[in-house]
């Protein structure tokens, strides 16, 4: 069987627009090689929670470009008229010259950086125009009365969450650019936790709670399907856990405060920590480690200094400085010894439904 082709070898050809990633990634797998083209042409290793940001510094060149473009017409669209111009068709026109240099940028350079600019570019001003539009033409101010039909849109998290949400998706449908699924995720937020607040009158934690478990079960799907961390997929899980995770740990420990007072709840938040950081490594993400950090550095504050406000006297100010070198140690500590962890953690995880789909330990 002949060799695998090199890492450079695949690299020179999506630069060359030969084929794209994706096809770089099916012919490594295909030809036997398991490693992963990372963004400096070297095999990424399988189970770190990388992903590819930059080719290199062309990509921030670009991207520089693409937000000079964007200044002009932020600037175009600040006054009612420019060139002869509406406000409505100086956003759209914004809006489709962010599509045309998606199509050069994205998916013929394949360059990520200035890629996830314009998604939120693209999003943003189209979203924009489509608002303009409806205001100036249906609905206008006499629409919005309280017994109006038009009265559900009168939130602007609606207004404006409803046209970024399909723009995004649209995005994301044409350019398979893993980033662009954070901002479906986010304005899909948006829009559902609006609307089950005015139809249904539920509280937004119970809906952050929910919406993040459901945005992380998603992304644990595109984990399962790739447990090696070596497609887009990974790409894709990565920044729907980092939505989720925020919409997750919030709720839970604003739970746990209504349910407990004093020294308990600090001891209830470390021990939410400390299963956090068990799932995290189960999984091999630290984004639920991350949205967790500011609540764990409160909870051990509170513990060393007997629940004195981080405002408090002498006392306080030195507590809290034991406090932030013992969180710094809590991270130090598992950033180096990440994988050792879970090398003793996954056998005893071994006999779960979910261990085919877990990341392998790295040796």
């Amino acid at each position: 069987m002949p060799s695998a082709l090199s890492p450079e070898d695949l690299k020179a050809a999506v630069e060359a627009g030969v084929i794209d990633a994706a096809q770089a990634e099916k012919l490594q797998a295909m030809r036997g090689g398991s490693a992963v083209l990372g963004p400096d042409g070297e095999p990424a290793i399988a189970d770190e929670e990388r992903f590819r940001f930059l080719n290199g510094f062309n990509d921030v060149f670009l991207t520089i470009g693409v937000l000079l473009v964007a200044g002009a017409f932020l600037i175009a669209s600040s006054t009612a008229s420019t060139f002869g111009m509406s406000w409505f068709g100086t956003l759209a026109l914004a809006a489709v010259t962010f599509w045309l240099l998606s199509e050069i940028l994205v998916t013929r350079l394949r360059a990520v950086l200035p890629g996830m600019v314009l998604s939120v570019l693209f999003v943003a001003f189209a979203a924009a125009a489509v608002v303009v539009q409806m205001h100036w033409t249906n609905f206008v101010s006499s629409n919005w009365s309280a017994d109006s039909e038009f009265a559900f849109w009168r939130n602007p998290s609606l207004r404006f969450g409803t046209p970024a949400l399909i723009a995004a998706i649209v995005y994301y449908v044409r350019f398979r650019l893993p980033f662009a699924l954070a901002l479906i995720a986010f304005f899909g937020y948006a829009v559902v936790s609006q609307s089950l607040l005015q139809i249904a009158g539920i509280g937004p934690s119970f809906v952050a709670l929910g919406y993040g478990l459901a945005v992380l079960v998603v992304a644990l799907a595109y984990d399962a399907r790739d447990p090696k961390r070596q497609t887009r997929l990974s790409d894709c899980a990565f920044w729907l856990q980092l939505v989720a995770a925020p919409m997750i740990v919030s709720p839970v420990i604003l739970l746990i405060k209504g349910t407990t007072i004093g020294a308990a709840t600090s001891a209830a938040i470390l021990v939410t920590v400390f299963f956090l950081a068990l799932f995290a490594l189960a999984i091999d993400r630290r984004a639920l480690l991350v949205s967790s950090l500011v609540y764990f550095t409160v909870a051990v504050y509170d513990l060393l200094n007997g629940g004195i406000p981080l405002t408090g006297g002498e006392g306080g100010s030195g507590s809290f400085v034991l406090t932030l070198g013992v969180v710094g140690a809590f991270v130090l500590f598992l950033g180096v010894f990440w994988h050792p962890i879970r090398n003793r953690l996954l056998p005893h995880l071994q006999k779960t439904a979910f261990a085919p789909y877990l990341p392998e330990a790295r040796q």
